[in-house]
């Protein structure tokens, strides 16, 4: 439309200057060729579908070409620990009583954590199920996140969860407890406190091992000068020690939803393009406050693979989806998001050229000087080479 109006204004201006009919229909077909936004909008249609193709190699699928603009700014990736930074198995380590025996202790753990979804609380139930502990029937039970476990059994209250939760609850932990809690923190152990009633009953020491193609993957995106940033509700200790072992840039625990929305706003303030890795669902407050969203498949059992039964399916819509499950492949994702950019950067460039020494030779810009018009042929060839130059550049 721009182009027509542009088209009509200079044979309408050329034409009251009393030029021949002849060269007002040549400048204005001229200056209709050359105003039209070709080699511009293909500058970024072929790019972007060239950028799919290759993360469609990769195993990677997209939900719309264009998300690899985003990816291409993207310098902070926000890392979980479990299934993420360690390998997701997270198993009974040790277990610290404090007045009652050790299979008490666990069989209040799991009594109260027999219905719970989260990853440290499936996996005391488990060790229970495999001891063969006899568990207590509860009557209640409550998942508070961030915190823990609520159950009711018979007249007391089980409460299974960190330090910071049973302290705010009013529990009673002893000295010995803390000191424990501290020591196993500094080894990288997630640390459950179970209390039964009014009184801590022990601790339950949780071990995740790290997992090695996560560690190789955080080295090779520091190298692409991306900094990897461990947001977890994690005792800050226990978080910090990970991190450590890890190699990452940044460690942030015992964080809450909002606080994690907090940093992640710190982040972002300062100018930083964030991505969230995660498996499985991500809260949806989390998905508004980053650029971008990366789902990383389910690891996959031997047994499944042997069964020929398909990988899980993603669960989140609007996320870029590995199939591989592997954060390796973020860098090569990031590698193809800035190649994008670049050559649609480059292929703006051209563009503009295309533009600026077209359209002048054919509105007649030059004219009073002694310079011809650009027949509609010229501005045509002009604008063939500059396609040319754009395809050229984005197959490269």
């Amino acid at each position: 439309m721009l182009a027509l109006i542009l088209a009509g204004g200079i044979g309408y201006y050329w034409h009251s200057q009393g030029l021949a009919d002849l060269l007002v229909i040549n400048a204005a077909a001229a200056t209709l060729i050359g105003a039209l936004p070709l080699a511009y909008m293909l500058g970024k249609i072929l790019p972007f579908s060239r950028g799919a193709r290759q993360a469609k190699k990769n195993d990677i699928i997209l939900q719309s070409s264009s998300q690899l603009a985003d990816i291409g700014n993207i310098d902070t990736l926000i890392i979980g620990r479990h299934g993420i930074v360690t390998e997701g198995h997270p198993y009974v380590a040790s277990l610290y009583p404090a007045g009652v025996s050790q299979n008490t202790l666990l069989a209040l753990a799991a009594s109260a954590e027999k219905d719970a979804t989260h990853p440290l609380g499936r996996a005391i139930y488990e060790t229970a199920s495999q001891r063969g502990v006899q568990l207590l029937e509860a009557s209640t039970f409550t998942e508070i996140p961030g915190c823990g476990v609520e159950a009711i059994v018979g007249r007391n209250s089980l409460r299974v969860g960190s330090i910071f939760w049973l302290k705010k609850e009013g529990i009673d932990i002893s000295a010995d407890l803390i000191t424990k809690n501290d020591q196993l923190a500094q080894r990288g152990h997630s640390t459950v406190f179970v209390a039964n009633g009014k009184y801590c009953r022990g601790i339950i020491a949780i071990d995740d091992a790290l997992d090695n193609d996560t560690l190789t993957a955080i080295r090779k995106l520091q190298r692409q000068h991306i900094h990897t940033v461990m947001l977890t509700r994690e005792n800050k200790r226990t978080a910090e020690t990970i991190g450590k072992q890890a190699g990452l840039d940044s460690v942030h625990g015992q964080l809450t939803l909002e606080g994690k929305l907090r940093e992640i706003q710190l982040l972002k303030a300062r100018g930083t393009g964030v991505a969230i890795v995660e498996r499985g669902n991500v809260p949806d407050e989390l998905i508004k406050a980053v650029d971008a969203v990366i789902e990383l498949a389910p690891a996959r059992h031997p047994l499944d693979k042997e069964a020929g039964l398909p990988p899980a399916p993603q669960e989140n819509p609007q996320a870029i989806f590995l199939q591989s499950g592997l954060l390796w492949d973020f860098a090569r994702l990031q590698e193809i998001g800035k190649a994008t950019l670049s050559r649609i950067k480059l292929n703006k460039l051209i563009a503009l050229i295309a533009f600026a020494v077209i359209l002048p030779l054919s509105a007649g810009a030059l004219y009073p000087f002694g310079i011809p018009f650009l027949p509609a042929w010229g501005a045509l060839a002009g604008q063939g080479l500059a396609l040319l130059l754009v395809t050229i550049n984005s197959l490269r």
